[in-house]
């Protein structure tokens, strides 16, 4: 991400309500734009190879599916893609996400959601720090 750009975000998440409003939180950031939002694992899987964004806002859990499968594909495809895993999952149930995925932010979707803006600044800022 070249700084000045806006950074694009890719949203990830099944509730059809909740991707809406994080879609609109982020389009309301003068910084950050949305790229697009898919609600399946499988369309996930489709875009990975061809998406532009420069993070990937993530629900683990997609229409009854896991999204992990997506996240592999996604880290082989597109490394320079930065990853919030956004989830209503206990983070010390994931360590198995996070042993994958050491340089993800999570951010439970019971918090504020200006926590979710700052993690998707910090891993876009993390990815253009180490020279992506």
């Amino acid at each position: 991400m070249a700084q000045g750009t806006c950074i694009g975000v890719l949203v990830a998440e099944d509730n059809g309500d909740l991707c809406a409003a994080v879609c609109e939180l982020i389009a309301g950031e003068s910084d950050m734009q949305v790229s697009g939002s898919v609600q399946r694992t499988e369309e996930l899987l489709r875009i990975v190879h061809t998406t532009t964004a420069d993070v990937l806002v993530l629900d683990l859990d997609l229409a009854g599916q896991s999204s992990l499968p997506a996240l592999q594909a996604l880290r082989t495809a597109q490394p320079r893609v930065a990853v919030v895993v956004y989830s209503g999952h206990d983070r010390s149930l994931l360590g198995h996400v996070f042993a994958q995925m050491p340089q993800c932010e999570y951010v439970t979707k019971n918090g504020d959601p200006t926590e979710l803006l700052a993690a998707i600044r910090r891993v876009a800022q993390t990815k253009a720090g180490a020279g992506d």
